[in-house]
């Protein structure tokens, strides 16, 4: 369901609790801090995007929303490439996106290779 807000804009209960940037998904797990009530409150589900404009904090809490675990020495190569493919595309990257990027620089680090 959207809402009109005071000056016209539109949002939605669905997007009210996506977090994407790095300074806010770092307090994601306290969910009081960033949010002025619980996303259930409205039906809504709290959970993190990747683009432009993530950081290390949200690039650590999709790996683990996804089970995945990423190399401390590749988190910043990683985010790189989320940013790149981002900007590249003009849209947020897809959970699959995500784990591609993940695995390429997995393989990486197994072989010694970047």
């Amino acid at each position: 369901m959207a809402t009109r807000s005071t000056d016209g804009s539109r949002w939605s209960a669905n997007t009210s609790f996506t977090r994407e940037s790095g300074a806010v998904a770092s307090q994601f797990h306290v969910p009081e801090a960033i949010e002025p009530y619980p996303a259930d409150f409205v039906g809504a589900n709290r959970k993190i995007v990747l683009g432009k404009k993530s950081g290390l904090a949200s690039i650590d809490l999709k790996a683990k929303e996804l089970g995945l675990e990423i190399a401390e020495p590749k988190r910043a190569d990683v985010l790189a490439d989320v940013k790149d493919l981002s900007v590249k595309h003009s849209r947020l990257v897809t959970d699959d996106e995500f784990r591609e990027i993940v695995q390429r620089h997995s393989v990486g680090a197994a072989t010694g290779a970047d």
